[in-house]
């Protein structure tokens, strides 16, 4: 039922709409995040960071940070959320397009609604991964450093289903340049 909706749901006009305008989100709200997080002077790493699972890490590196840095900090992190939306957005309907281009009832087409789906996954786990950031944030010295799994955890969810989102839409447009459109 519910590809029966995709296959209907929203509009191609409407997707290709959808595309261009997350696509421009994207670019925008990533260099203001950029720009923030070089203002709030965080020296942490992605790697040690978001796939660190380790509060001990971040609380080091909050450490070297002072008050209007930290203010930043979390200005960049809430600025995400405007990210994440444009990412899910982004990811869902460039999967709608591409998968619409496929025979009806063929397994890639599945596919596709189901990576479509998993953008908009991607970004809800962005969410939760930011809201634990944003808790050890609010208390830099004196947040349980546990919090740093389920940070850790919901980042990793986010790269994964972002990997699969954007390697499916990659390696599906590439082929397409060699297989015939009617296929």
């Amino acid at each position: 039922m519910l590809f029966e909706f995709l296959a209907e749901k929203p509009s191609k006009k409407t997707l290709k709409y959808l595309v261009g305008f997350s696509f421009i989100l994207l670019i925008i709200s990533m260099a203001v995040i950029l720009i923030l997080l070089e203002m709030s002077n965080f020296s942490g790493t992605l790697e040690e960071t978001q796939l660190g699972f380790s509060g001990m890490y971040i609380k080091s590196k909050f450490d070297l940070m002072n008050e209007n840095e930290m203010n930043f900090f979390i200005l960049a992190n809430i600025f995400d959320y405007i990210f994440m939306l444009a990412s899910g957005t982004f990811f869902f309907s460039t999967s709608l397009l591409l998968a619409g281009q496929l025979k009806e009832d063929s397994i890639w087409k599945k596919v596709g609604y189901v990576i479509a789906i998993l953008g908009i996954i991607s970004a809800c786990c962005d969410a939760l991964e930011n809201i634990f950031l944003l808790l050890m944030a609010s208390d830099p010295a004196g947040f349980p450093t546990w919090l740093g799994i389920p940070h850790s955890s919901f980042a990793l969810a986010k790269f994964t289903l972002m990997y699969i989102a954007f390697g499916w839409i990659l390696i599906f447009s590439f082929s397409r340049l060699f297989v015939k459109k009617d296929n």
